[in-house]
């Protein structure tokens, strides 16, 4: 995992409890939309060994929140 990866992943491990990362900040400090954002940590916890022995439950809720910005911005 790059360092952007790890910034991704902290910042969606932060903000998780509270319904995911807010879109101005990750537009901020990334350069993308929610959805490329969310598209991206999807893909960081699906091909990541170093984030396998995440806590499940926080796991859980970066999966939602991913699933969550991918349906709404699709749809929108």
């Amino acid at each position: 995992m790059n360092a952007e990866e790890q910034a991704m992943l902290e910042l969606a491990r932060i903000w998780a409890p509270y319904g995911g990362a807010r879109p101005g900040d990750i537009l901020v400090e990334f350069g993308m939309s929610p959805a490329r954002f969310y598209a991206n940590i999807a893909r960081i916890l699906r091909t990541n060994a170093a984030v396998w022995g995440m806590p499940s439950g926080e796991r859980h809720q970066i999966e939602e929140n991913a699933a969550r910005y991918s349906a709404h911005f699709v749809s929108a």
